[in-house]
């Protein structure tokens, strides 16, 4: 049996969200202040039956609370229709039990099976914080703030008194949903819901021991191994736990005994005032020493040179090493945890940016052997959680394990990257193997610039620092510097491959690219050879960009081989270059010329500093370098004040003037 999915409503920004979950691990990626350390914390709340705050009510939801309690203190509505509509915080989860043996004992899950058709493989269960039973409790918390001197007032006391008391409005229920009619359903206990989910959280900020505490995972570790029975231990280690308890208790014994009679004859010597006489009990005194204790709180980690056996403290290791090896002894006691449970349970663990301190190729071998080592320390399955900010670890898992979070105005949802690659077949695999190759910043991004090679990439962030400069940004408080863009660079010929994907992820995206304009001639055997010409000569265009935005424009097929001419291109409006959360950018005609790439474009409006002509035509732009990466360096090192093309400057207004949150 596994967990298969998480409902969460009502909680922070989590307003109505669906979480699908791996059978091993599910990765949660996205930018900052998208809930997913909420995700976790409203999880680790209600397995640990702990109540939520007034903090953890949604703020648009507040108001229809207020109005709500508000109706029922004025007696207007009834306690039965203010707890109905009402709506609580709550989570849901589902759980499939297809691939178990229909004669197995399901163990923890029993009791929440509640449908008795043999068919039903799934289980679901429904945590609700929800308003207490009590009408008398609940008049008697808010009479006071709603009613003074007698008279129903409605003020900021009535708030607070909600906010105080919140915690006592509302409690944690249990229930057992049949998953076929969600409203026949059974009430059950927090124990039960807490021994079908073992769950541990590795919290982003983890103690490393740099401040001279002690290494509470070593010592917990540590303690195990006094406390397990043989048969519990792990075989490989269990001969060298016998040996470390044999010597614990035979020396406990020994310091026992010789400390009880020396300290004996000091107190009996030290003792007067004819008290003991011989026929009274004599003095003696009985120490309590436990070598183990000492061994569980005062044992470190320490770092030892090969033969000369020279060592160093914990503290002296690298933060990155630290926060692996602390990581590893956790999930080794978490797993010696759960191995009590067996297969009656489905243990859940939570790890928040597991990459803290850790270099890139720490953090891609974490992610790429986790599962590994997981199942090389436990032979019961544990369903990991992830969070990240890092590219190397996102870059690592397949698209199948990965959910984004998107932020709207209506709250936080999370999106199975796994749903995208079915619906969109045809280019996944070059998506894949591109974020992969290149560890695209693309999941924590706000927006996205695509460019088609070293130059734009080289010269884009200082253009972009021009714009601002000059007032371009002026109409967004947050100027397009301060937003969290990202610059990949993709080429014509590949950048629409990526248009379905940004647009699933909803993430604002400018592309610019090259017109790429081109004539063609028949050759010998009849086929057509195109070759690039400048603009005014050109007849259509050999990017692949630009024709698949033009033929979705014009509600054409993808396949469509028909020759799309180059004044049909030139032509197109802002509009008509605007799909969605994407726009489209390439040279236009400026001064009477355009240039069909970046070079030819900035040539055309910085004709002084390339001591071009006024009277000049468009053969005279053409770009001629062997190398575009010394062209935008050179560019960028001797010319401070060069002029932008109009159409990258165009572009960045539009993306800067975008709204993330819709």
């Amino acid at each position: 049996m596994q967990l298969s999915k998480i409902k969460i409503k009502n909680y922070r920004l989590l307003i109505d969200a669906e979480l699908e979950v791996e059978p091993k691990t599910t990765l949660i990626v996205g930018r900052n202040n998208t809930a997913k350390t909420s995700c976790f914390e409203c999880i680790g709340n209600v397995l640990d039956g702990a109540p939520f705050s007034f903090n953890d009510y949604p703020l648009q939801k507040r108001e229809n609370l207020y109005t709500k309690i508000a109706l029922f203190m004025e007696k207007k509505i009834t306690f039965e229709e203010l707890a109905k509509q009402l709506e609580p915080i709550s989570i849901e989860f589902l759980v499939d039990y297809s691939l178990d043996d229909p004669e197995d004992n399901l163990g923890a899950l029993s009791p929440f099976i509640i449908d008795v058709d043999v068919d039903t493989t799934t289980a679901l269960i429904r945590v609700e914080f929800r308003l207490k039973t009590d009408e008398k409790a609940l008049w008697k918390l808010l009479e006071e703030s709603y009613y003074k001197d007698g008279v129903f007032t409605l003020d900021d006391d009535t708030h607070n008194a909600i906010v105080a008391n919140f915690y006592k409005l509302f409690e944690l229920t249990v229930y057992a949903v049949n998953p076929k009619i969600p409203e026949e359903k059974q009430v059950k206990k927090h124990k039960e819901l807490k021994e079908l989910f073992p769950f541990h959280i590795i919290p982003a900020e983890r103690l490393l021991g740099e401040d001279g505490t002690q290494n509470s995972s070593l010592s917990a570790l540590i303690s195990d191994f006094f406390d397990m029975s043989e048969d519990e231990l792990d075989p490989s280690i269990t001969k060298k736990v016998k040996e470390l308890r044999s010597i614990v208790e035979n020396a406990n014994k020994s310091v026992q005994q010789q400390s009880n009679e020396i300290l004996s004859t000091l107190v009996s010597s030290s003792v007067g005032f004819g008290y003991p006489n011989s026929e009274e009990l004599q003095l003696g005194v009985t120490t309590q020493l436990s070598i183990d204790e000492q061994i569980k709180n005062q044992t470190q980690l320490s770092y030892t040179a090969g033969a000369s056996k020279e060592s160093l403290p914990s503290k002296y290791n690298g933060l990155g090493y630290k926060n692996l090896i602390k990581m590893e002894f956790l999930l080794a006691a978490f797993a010696k945890k759960v191995e009590k449970c067996g297969t009656a349970c489905i243990p859940l663990l939570f790890i928040e940016e597991p990459e803290s301190h850790m270099h890139p190729q720490m953090q891609h071998a974490f992610a790429e052997y986790l599962e590994a080592f997981l199942g090389k320390i436990t032979s019961v399955g544990i369903q990991t959680f992830l969070t990240s900010h890092s590219a190397h670890v996102a870059n690592t898992m397949v698209f199948s394990k990965i959910r984004y979070t998107q932020k709207t105005k209506d709250g936080v949802t999370y999106k199975n990257l796994s749903t995208f690659a079915q619906e969109n077949p045809t280019h996944i695999d070059f998506i894949r193997k591109y974020l992969t190759l290149t560890k695209c910043d693309l999941f924590f991004s706000d927006k996205a610039i695509f460019v088609e090679g070293a130059s734009e990439r080289l010269l884009l962030p200082d253009m972009i620092e021009k714009c601002a400069k000059a007032g371009d940004f002026d109409s967004q408080a947050y100027k397009l510097p301060a937003q969290y863009y990202t610059l990949i660079e993709i080429g014509g010929a590949y950048a629409y491959k990526f248009i379905p994907f940004i647009e699933f992820l909803g993430i604002p995206c400018l592309i610019l690219t090259d017109l790429d304009s081109v004539l063609g001639t028949e050759g010998k055997n009849g086929r057509t050879y195109y070759k690039s010409v400048p603009v005014y000569l050109g007849e259509t265009t050999s990017n692949e960009t630009i024709k698949w935005w033009w033929r979705k424009s014009k509600g054409l097929s993808e396949d469509d081989k028909g020759k799309i001419p180059i004044t049909e291109i030139t032509s197109m409006t802002a509009d008509e270059k605007t799909k969605g959360k994407c726009h489209l950018e390439f040279q236009t005609k400026e001064q009477g010329l355009c240039g069909h790439s970046l070079e030819e474009a900035i040539r055309n409006v910085n004709r002084a500093h390339y001591e071009l002509e006024d009277t000049i035509t468009e053969d005279d732009i053409e770009f001629s370098g062997k190398s575009k990466t010394d062209f935008a360096l050179d560019l960028v090192y001797e010319c401070d004040d060069y002029t932008i093309p109009a159409y990258i400057k165009s572009g960045l207004k539009w993306l800067n003037e975008q709204k993330i949150l819709e």
